[in-house]
């Protein structure tokens, strides 16, 4: 028998639904019984090195993944970093799952830092469970698992540093917002065309502006007085001008100054093809110049 003691009865209630679940169709090699508190009994009924290596290891793999790790995560978040909002938890614990997951790539540490959570898991029960054991879970975790969590830990400094530079974003975007907010337009519409990684500015009747023409659209006072750098070759003339309406014609969508710009002119700004502009400016010249 092995016995598990857990510090959650929610927790052991769960382990035992995992471990019936990876059962054999042909028959029942062990038996979790669960005393309906806090602590687990499982029962080796069959050869005990295929039974652990092929049930009972894969099942609490799959409870530390499924059950645990967003608790240990968030214990991470709240006591080791000290971010006790639960919002801003939420918040950042969805940015480790994102790097978790393998959404992000993680610049920091080689390839071979990116093995399998899975595998560290299943390595580390293996080297420690076996019949006629019984223990505490939480002490399992805190004594044999300190590789995993600091594996763990990484994730979570990743995802603060992370949610630091999103928040900055916002402040950045919200600071645009509100200088816009202030400003009387000074045009009533202006078109930018996205060719990679430049933007060139077309004045209300078309005509293409020049670099120093762009420059000389910035507003100085305005530039300098805000506590954030604003880009002087999009960001800066076009918050400047204020213009009632933009049109950026552009193929990347998702480029980052294009989701900026839409994220601070909101409804100012409409997003067309790039291909659109090239009509627009043809339908233009054939009718001799006219708007």
């Amino acid at each position: 028998m092995i016995e598990i003691h857990f510090d959650e009865a929610s927790e052991a209630e769960k382990l035992v639904g995992l471990l019936d679940h990876r059962q054999p169709d042909d028959g029942p090699l062990f038996h979790a019984a669960y005393d309906g508190n806090k602590t687990v009994a499982v029962y080796i009924q069959g050869e005990e090195k295929r039974v652990l290596e092929e049930h009972i290891i894969p099942a609490m793999t799959a409870f530390m993944q499924e059950v645990m790790e967003d608790r240990l995560l968030l214990s991470i978040i709240a006591n080791v970093f000290y971010f006790r909002d639960v919002e801003e938890q939420q918040q950042i614990l969805a940015l480790a799952h994102s790097f978790l997951d393998g959404e992000r790539r993680d610049y920091r540490k080689s390839a071979a830092f990116a093995a399998s959570r899975t595998v560290m898991l299943r390595d580390a029960f293996a080297s420690f469970l076996r019949d006629g054991l019984s223990f505490s879970f939480s002490s399992f975790v805190t004594f044999r698992l300190k590789p995993y969590m600091e594996r763990l830990q990484h994730y979570v400094e990743l995802a603060i540093d992370e949610y630091k530079l999103e928040q900055e974003y916002q402040n950045f975007v919200q600071m645009l917002r509100d200088c816009l907010a202030g400003r009387t337009p000074q045009w009533p519409r202006l078109y930018l065309v996205h060719d990679p990684p430049h933007f060139v500015f077309y004045d209300s009747e078309r005509r293409e502006l020049s670099a120093a023409e762009v420059r000389q659209l910035i507003d100085r006072h305005l530039v300098f007085s805000q506590p954030m750098y604003i880009d002087a070759s999009v960001l800066a003339p076009l918050v400047s001008l204020a213009p009632a309406e933009i049109e950026l014609y552009t193929d990347h969508p998702d480029d980052g100054m294009v989701q900026t710009l839409q994220n601070v002119f909101q409804e100012r700004l409409i997003v067309c093809r790039r291909a659109d502009f090239s009509r627009l400016f043809a339908a233009n010249a054939g009718n001799g110049g006219e708007a």
